[in-house]
């Protein structure tokens, strides 16, 4: 039997309205129809009890343990636009491009990988 594969959505929370999990759910939804296995951490973060009118009482280190578990059991990882302005979304690329998870992006472009052959 064939399982789905399996894709993790990154991209900046931290600064927009209600943590951004609006574009996050949106995402989750198009990478379904698409025949993806989501893990949207949008939704890890409302089954955790977050509230993101308040963060007073918020463990971001809790959060990104959890996050790092979920990376682990994908086979991809979906960059959002505006990945880059995110230190958690360019930990979590920083993350799968170690575990040789394919890469996709919103917002292609070049600068974003080194080819296979870059000599450092």
């Amino acid at each position: 039997m064939n399982r789905k594969l399996r894709i993790y959505i990154a991209g900046a929370m931290s600064g927009y309205p209600n943590l951004n999990w609006d574009a996050f759910d949106r995402k989750e939804k198009q990478l379904e129809s698409d025949g993806w296995d989501v893990v949207n951490p949008a939704a890890m973060d409302r089954d955790a009890g977050i509230d993101p009118t308040d963060l007073g009482m918020y463990d971001y280190e809790e959060a990104a343990s959890r996050d790092i578990d979920a990376l682990r059991s994908c086979d991809a990882i979906y960059m959002m636009a505006g990945f880059q302005f995110s230190k958690g979304a360019c930990w979590e690329r920083a993350l799968a491009r170690d575990m040789g998870l394919q890469r996709y992006y919103e917002i292609p472009r070049e600068d974003h990988e080194r080819p296979k052959d870059f000599e450092k």
